[in-house]
């Protein structure tokens, strides 16, 4: 049965950031330039064939490339939202870790010092204070 606690692995989670990163910033925008480059030209078959099945091809063919070439601008903002995203989650959860060490660290010195502070009054004049429930000295 789980305990609730959530593992994550935050150099993992900053490493997937980076390389989506680094693919949204530096590589996809250079394949979307050289895709609009590539049919800047427009649409160029068919220029000497005025059928209307071949009008329709060409429009339908704009369409989708007009299309793909959106997807393709999307994908590269939904990249970049996504490791931003990524990013802001490993920085949320290492600061959380930094948070509950220290938190921890405080604890475990807060009750620490008070148990040597409570011996340290159970034995004030060298021997410890007798308990009541037992005959003399508590065992």
């Amino acid at each position: 049965m789980s305990d609730g606690s959530i593992d994550v692995e935050t150099g993992g989670l900053t490493e997937f950031a980076g390389d989506v990163r680094f693919y949204a910033e530096e590589v996809d925008p250079l394949d979307v330039d050289r895709t609009r480059q590539s049919f800047s030209a427009g649409i160029t078959f068919g220029t000497r064939n005025a059928s209307e099945v071949v009008l329709a091809t060409k429009e339908n063919y704009a369409r989708a490339l007009a299309n793909s070439l959106t997807n393709l601008t999307r994908f590269v903002e939904a990249a970049k939202i996504l490791a931003e995203a990524a990013e802001q989650a490993a920085n949320d959860y290492r600061a959380v870790d930094d948070q509950s060490a220290r938190s921890l660290n405080n604890i475990n010195y807060l009750l620490t010092t008070a148990t040597r502070q409570a011996q340290a009054a159970r034995h004030s004049g060298g021997r410890p204070v007798p308990d009541v429930r037992y005959d003399g000295e508590t065992p």
